[in-house]
C-alpha cells in the first residue's frame, strides 16, 4: 500500500508536478482496487482541478514470462524485444491508485478511455529494473464532459526511458476546465485493408489474467451489461497493442526511439470479427518512419482505433517531449469504468 510520506519531484519534463508523490511497495489486489473504483460514484460530476499527487513504484521488473505472455497474445514477435506498451501494463496499479484517491475529483463510473500517447526513448530489456510514477497531468474541454490526463514516466537508473500520457473523459462534467479537445489523427482513405482477426468471446479473460486489469465490462456478457453493454468488449489496450504489433518494424530495437499515438473510437464486442488498416508497404510513405494504421470493423467501415506509429530519432529527452495535444473521440460509448490497460 502507498506510504503518504511527500517527495518533492519535479524532475520529468513537461508533465504536472507532484508534490505528494507517495512510495508504493505493496500493490493491493485486483478486487481491492475495484471496490475502490465503485465507491468514488459518491464523487460529483463538477469540475476541478487535479490534485498535486502522484505515485511512485521503485525497482520494477521486466519479467521475461510476463512479456512472452504478453507477447503472445497481441501479436508483438520475439525479435521486437520488449513491447513499447508494457510498461504502462506495470502502471496500471498505480493509474487505479490515483483515480481512487480520495483527494482524486471525478468518479470512475462514466470515464470513456480516449486516447494514449506513448514515448519510449531507449531499448528496454529483459531483466532490466524500472521505476515507475504516476501523476496527474493536464485537462481539456470537451463538449460531452471534463478530459484529465493521467501522466506515467520510467526510469532506468534514474535516466527516462519512457513517458506515456491516458486520457479519459469524464462524462456528464459541465464548465469544463482546459482548452479545447482536438483530433490529431482523421480518417485516411489511403489505407488498404491488411488483416481480418476474430476477437473470441473470452479474450477480455485473457487479458486480465495478464494485465490484471479485471473490469467487469470485459469478462462476461451479464458484468458487461450491468454497465450498458450488451456484449463483453476488449480492452482498448489490447487493441492498440495488437494493431501496433502489425504496424511495427520486426526488428523495433533498430527504429531507435518511437513515438506512439493512439486514439479510441468505438468498442470492439466480444465474440466479433475486426480488420487491421495500413498504407500499402509498396508505397512510399508521405514522411520517413512514419506508419498510420486503423482497426476498423467486419465491414471496414467503422473504425474502433486510429493509431500512428513514428520515429523519432535521437532526440534528446528535453527537445522531444512536450504533452501532446488530445485526442478527441467519436465514440458514444456506454459510461463505464476506464478501458485500460
Amino acid at each position: 500500500m502507498p506510504n503518504d510520506r511527500p517527495r518533492d519531484s519535479s524532475d520529468s519534463p513537461n508533465v504536472a508536478v507532484a508534490t505528494q508523490l507517495r512510495q508504493v511497495t505493496f500493490l493491493p489486489s485486483p478486487l481491492h482496487l475495484y471496490l475502490r473504483a465503485l465507491m468514488t460514484s459518491r464523487k460529483p460530476a463538477r469540475a476541478q482541478p487535479m490534485p498535486p499527487l502522484g505515485f511512485e513504484r521503485r525497482n520494477v521488473p521486466l519479467d521475461g514470462e510476463d512479456i512472452a505472455r504478453y507477447a503472445r497474445l497481441c501479436g508483438f514477435t520475439q525479435t521486437m524485444g520488449v513491447p513499447p506498451t508494457w510498461p504502462h501494463l506495470l502502471a496500471f496499479p498505480l493509474h487505479m491508485l490515483l483515480m481512487t484517491d480520495r483527494t482524486f475529483p471525478f468518479a470512475m463510473l462514466g470515464m470513456v478511455h480516449l486516447a494514449n500517447r506513448i514515448r519510449q526513448f531507449a531499448t528496454l530489456n529483459v531483466g532490466e529494473r524500472l521505476t515507475l510514477d504516476v501523476r496527474c497531468g493536464p485537462l481539456y474541454a470537451h463538449d460531452k464532459g471534463q478530459v484529465f490526463t493521467v501522466v506515467t514516466t520510467a526510469r532506468r537508473d534514474d535516466i527516462v526511458v519512457w513517458i506515456g500520457e491516458s486520457l479519459y473523459l469524464r462524462t456528464g462534467v459541465r464548465d469544463a476546465l482546459g482548452t479545447p479537445y482536438q483530433a490529431q489523427l482523421s480518417a485516411d482513405a489511403s489505407l488498404t485493408k491488411a488483416a481480418t482477426w476474430q476477437v473470441p468471446a473470452d479474450l477480455g479473460r485473457q487479458y486480465a489474467r495478464i494485465s490484471g486489469d479485471y473490469n467487469p465490462i470485459h469478462l462476461w456478457p451479464f458484468t458487461a451489461k450491468l454497465f450498458g453493454f450488451v456484449r463483453p468488449i476488449i480492452h482498448g489496450m489490447w487493441s492498440f497493442a495488437r494493431t501496433l504489433a502489425a504496424a511495427m518494424p520486426d526488428d523495433v530495437s533498430a527504429s531507435g526511439p518511437v513515438d506512439l499515438l493512439v486514439e479510441f473510437k468505438t468498442p470492439v464486442l466480444l465474440p466479433g470479427d475486426v480488420t487491421f488498416w495500413r498504407a500499402q508497404p509498396a508505397q512510399p510513405l508521405v514522411q520517413p518512419h512514419v506508419q498510420h494504421f486503423e482497426l476498423r470493423d467486419a465491414a471496414g467501415t467503422v473504425p474502433h482505433l486510429r493509431g500512428r506509429w513514428q520515429a523519432i530519432g535521437g532526440t534528446s529527452l528535453a527537445q522531444s517531449f512536450s504533452p501532446p495535444s488530445p485526442a478527441s473521440s467519436s465514440s458514444d460509448s456506454q459510461p463505464h469504468l476506464p478501458d485500460q490497460p
